[in-house]
């Protein structure tokens, strides 16, 4: 599967179970738990955040109509404290 940009391309893939994984950034993607706005260029980083994830639903839409399952996972999530949730979560899918 070919990707436009960097922007469009999966973190990890798994082709023979047709499952793209983001690992989308907090800041970049606008995380509701840790994504923050800086105050300097304000609307030039609301623009950029709501581009992001209007590319993000664009992406996902167009892996979905594929027959891809897409699974998206925040940068605050990879932390050892967390490592059981995202392994239940990812095994659901491969199981």
């Amino acid at each position: 599967m070919r990707f436009r940009s960097s922007r469009e391309k999966p973190s990890v893939i798994f082709p023979e179970l047709k499952l793209a994984v983001f690992v989308d950034g907090c800041i970049w993607h606008g995380c509701p738990k840790h994504g923050t706005r800086p105050k300097q260029n304000a609307k030039f980083w609301r623009d950029k955040i709501a581009g992001n994830k209007a590319c993000d639903r664009r992406v996902n839409r167009l892996l979905r109509k594929r027959g891809w399952t897409v699974v998206r996972i925040w940068e605050h999530e990879l932390t050892r404290k967390n490592i059981s949730r995202l392994h239940t979560k990812l095994n659901v899918l491969v199981s």
